[in-house]
């Protein structure tokens, strides 16, 4: 059985580190126990079992390889020099658990096996920059057989402070909704990148976007009998904030936010078309947005005094206590959502991904219990009905733009011809 290639951007630190740790830790078990989690949402309308359950009518491709004898992870990051330190720590911590689940009771040797089948391998990107997209992708198609996975988390938030009022208004009027989904935070904003797009458009959106089109060779090999799933992170702060002819966010105020809800909008629309443009009996691209929920990062940490971090920690402690579900706090419970849905049979989803009929797209949330533990919430994605075109549009507009490129790509280089001047 081929082993899944799993392709995971920002690895280093954040969520991103969180969502390798927890599918080691996860595939180390021949049963993991994040596939027996179901997902639920407020809406009753939602239904996750498998609309063709009986192994009659399931789909092979819809299929995640268990028990995972074997596991190539990649991590994709700008700075090596992080990435190395994150993996050194990674497979210490990785080791440890290995010896912990040699000592349980019943134990088979699965996780012995799969150590000893794990490449843990570091490959250097820069999302900012086209070119490195470009030379990132040449080397796996030189390295790896075909990729299984792409999930896209890196990004950036543009922030420089909190804007006070503002957050005594939010408090005022909602405490639980001020630590959730926060509006105080001021952002840079109209920066733009050296290929000359928005910054955060780039760093967040279209470069990840480049790299699914760029691989999209190796994601559709058939050298990997199953679907293979490109994972967008969202955010519980994305929202539309930008007018549509701003689509590389580069007037917003708040290009965070709105480049976390065209992942959104984008991943829904490429994976409609997935559904609708491939035979039942042909392999699939799937596409789909999921959030980590609140989890204590270093993303705010350089706009407050360390004691304040910890006062935010005490806080984001004391929503979960008042029975929020998304205050996951920790990288590990913040990545159970894309660890999720890289493992579960998508036959389990069929009821909320049905082609033959109109719905409105989904998105899948990390959350806990009062008692911390995981489990997988599912939304709706915001206002798909207005802006829908808008997801067609965002799809649209990049594939123009990785044409453009592309033609840039192959165009010869010309000969200096100006005389001499100087």
């Amino acid at each position: 059985m081929q082993s899944p290639v799993i392709v995971v951007t920002g690895a280093n630190g954040g969520v991103g580190y969180g969502i390798c740790q927890r599918l080691l830790f996860q595939l180390s078990e021949p049963n993991p126990t994040d596939i027996n989690l179901v997902a639920t949402g407020s809406d009753t309308s939602f239904s996750n079992s498998p609309k063709g359950s009986d192994t009659d009518t399931r789909r092979h491709a819809d299929e995640f390889p268990l028990p995972c004898e074997g596991l190539t992870l990649i991590m994709a990051c700008r700075s090596l020099k992080r990435a190395e330190a994150a993996r050194l720590k990674l497979l210490k911590r990785f080791d440890a658990h290995v010896e912990d689940l040699k000592k349980r009771e019943g134990y088979t040797g699965h996780a012995e096996r799969f150590r000893k089948n794990l490449r843990l391998e570091i490959h250097e990107v820069n999302l900012a920059m086209v070119s490195s997209i470009q030379a990132f992708a040449e080397e796996l198609k030189a390295n790896y057989p075909y990729i299984s996975h792409l999930i896209c988390n890196a990004g950036v938030a543009p922030l420089t402070g909190i804007e006070w009022v503002t957050l005594f208004k939010q408090f005022a009027v909602s405490p639980m909704d001020a630590i959730t989904a926060p509006k105080y935070y001021k952002q840079d904003w109209g920066e733009r990148s050296l290929d000359g797009y928005g910054w955060v458009w780039q760093c967040n959106v279209f470069g990840h976007y480049y790299m699914y089109k760029a691989l999209y060779s190796m994601l559709t090999s058939k050298r990997y009998p199953f679907d293979t799933r490109v994972i967008w992170t969202s955010s519980l702060e994305a929202r539309k904030t930008y007018d549509s002819e701003d689509w590389q966010l580069k007037l917003t105020k708040d290009p965070y936010g709105s480049s976390k809800y065209q992942m959104e909008l984008i991943s829904s629309h490429l994976d409609q078309l997935s559904l609708k443009t491939t035979l039942e009996s042909e392999k699939r691209v799937r596409h789909f947005a999921a959030h980590p929920g609140v989890c204590s990062t270093n993303i705010a940490r350089g706009m407050i005094i360390p004691i304040l971090d910890y006062v935010k920690l005490c806080i984001f402690y004391l929503g979960r206590f008042f029975g929020s579900p998304n205050h996951t706090i920790s990288l590990d419970k913040g990545a159970v959502s894309v660890v999720w849905l890289s493992m579960i049979s998508l036959a389990a989803l069929s009821g909320l991904f049905d082609a033959s009929k109109p719905q409105t797209p989904v998105k899948f949330a990390a959350q806990t219990d009062w008692w911390g533990h995981s489990r997988v919430g599912v939304a709706e994605v915001g206002e798909w009905k207005e802006n829908q075109a808008e997801a067609e549009s965002l799809v649209r507009n990049c594939d123009e733009l990785c044409k453009a490129i592309q033609e840039e790509k192959r165009r010869p280089v010309m000969s200096e011809t100006a005389t001499e001047r100087m």
